[in-house]
């Protein structure tokens, strides 16, 4: 049988709707199991991670067109319908023929020719409704599986950004991310990385001062001398400016906190410099790993990782801490479409729960006088300014500080937080509160 992009992501898309779990987990077990050939590698990235950001639309307009509900469709049927269907639908780069003969041929292979006899009906029923009208599929936007967000997060972010402001919300996370690059403006002028990324295939342009936004070619980055050499790091701004809150200065020990693996961790290191020094910790020990990996890339010497649980285990007494505390990632899902199916509504409250006992425990290991930069990539108020004002009505030590200026203004909230919104900011969703004790 012939394992192609579509058969490689068919398992995939099975393996996620039986057991959603983190996709790039799903991903790195089915390529172990079938070994697909390199090349065909990042067109299964595209699909799995689409179709998963989809997922509901696409199952709403399989059982409209095949007059079947989800529940009456095999489960592997399903997954080559979503593929054809994201295909003929949503990707211009795939011919109609091509998509639907295919699903035919991998249904007939996977299960049997009265299977293929439905798959091959759906679908020319389908192109039939396509050469009618393209948009003939804007009859089922009003109904909530349209939005592909399950419906009690739907409601959630209804009642916390108002109908307008949900739709926008919605519109911006099911849209491809932003690429952005961050550049060691010491060790390489802004200017100079644009030209070296043309000559690669990458077409780039100025977003700030160290950040470049990639428009073009953003597949190619890992590839560059750039990036191998640690001139240039993958990373959205706002999760830069997250650091960027803690304000360190060259010649400081940091204890950075859920640290691995460890994006932030290497601006850090480049903020405090030779005779600076980060404490980077993370209980998970195969992150950890990835942070010491990439030690190599950029040839540091003053990061040194540790495994260890940020709620409990014991830390040097330090000047800065840099909290970025474990949450439920609502803030990217446009980077991570798959967090939306795997998170559940009591996920909050375990986050918030865990988020609080970091934050105390971290605080005990602070100096007088010192700052904690408290994070999350959540737009969940349980776990941000709700974790922090139980942090400070126990701790009367500590006082909210404003970010600093140089964070862009319309990012601050009216308290002095960094929060970004990636339908406003056009960034991914961070908050970021920075917290002094007092001397």
């Amino acid at each position: 049988m012939k394992k192609d992009a579509r058969f490689i992501t068919v398992k995939i898309l099975d393996h996620f709707s039986v057991k959603p779990i983190k996709l790039d987990l799903i991903t790195n077990e089915i390529f172990s199991k079938f070994k697909p050939d390199p090349l065909i590698r990042p067109r299964v990235y595209v699909l799995s991670k689409e179709i998963i950001r989809f997922n509901g639309r696409l199952i709403l307009m399989i059982e409209f067109i095949s007059g079947r509900p989800q529940s009456r469709i095999d489960l592997s049927i399903l997954s080559i319908l979503r593929i054809a269907f994201y295909e003929i639908i949503m990707d211009d780069t795939v011919p109609d023929y091509a998509a639907v003969d295919s699903a035919v041929t991998l249904t007939n292979q996977l299960l049997n020719r009265r299977a293929a006899g439905f798959t091959n009906a759906v679908l020319r029923k389908l192109t039939r409704r396509m050469k009618e009208d393209k948009n003939w599929f804007q009859i089922l936007s009003g109904d909530t599986k349209w939005h592909s967000l399950p419906n009690w997060m739907q409601e959630r972010w209804k009642k916390q950004f108002g109908d307008i402001q949900f739709l926008k919300m919605i519109e911006k996370i099911n849209q491809q991310p932003s690429s952005f690059v961050r550049v060691e403006i010491h060790k390489i002028p802004l200017s100079e990385v644009i030209a070296l990324l043309i000559d690669e295939g990458i077409k780039s342009e100025e977003f700030s001062s160290s950040f470049l936004k990639v428009y073009v070619g953003s597949g190619k980055i890992l590839k560059t001398n750039l990036f191998k050499t640690g001139k240039i790091s993958i990373q959205d701004p706002a999760s830069a400016a997250i650091v960027d809150c803690l304000n360190a200065k060259p010649g400081d020990t940091i204890l950075d906190v859920c640290a691995a693996p460890g994006t932030k961790t290497l601006y850090l290191s480049n903020i405090v410099g030779e005779e600076g020094s980060i404490l980077a910790s993370d209980l998970n020990s195969e992150r950890v790993s990835m942070g010491k990996k990439d030690l190599n890339r950029h040839g540091q010497h003053n990061i040194e990782w540790s495994i260890k649980d940020a709620r409990k285990d014991t830390y040097p007494i330090v000047d800065r801490i840099l909290i970025d505390a474990p949450c439920t990632g609502t803030g990217v899902l446009s980077r991570r479409p798959d967090i939306r199916w795997i998170c559940k509504p009591q996920d909050i409250k375990i986050a918030s729960t865990k988020q609080a006992e970091i934050l105390n425990n971290c605080s005990r290991f602070l100096k007088a006088g010192g700052t904690i930069v408290y994070a999350t990539c959540s737009v969940e108020p349980e776990e941000n300014w709700n974790v922090v004002d139980r942090f400070l009505k126990l701790n009367g030590d500590f006082s909210i500080v404003s970010v600093p200026s140089a964070i862009p203004f319309d990012w601050i909230d009216e308290r002095g937080a960094l929060r970004t919104l990636p339908h406003i900011h056009g960034v991914d969703g961070m908050f970021a509160v920075k917290l002094k004790l007092k001397q």
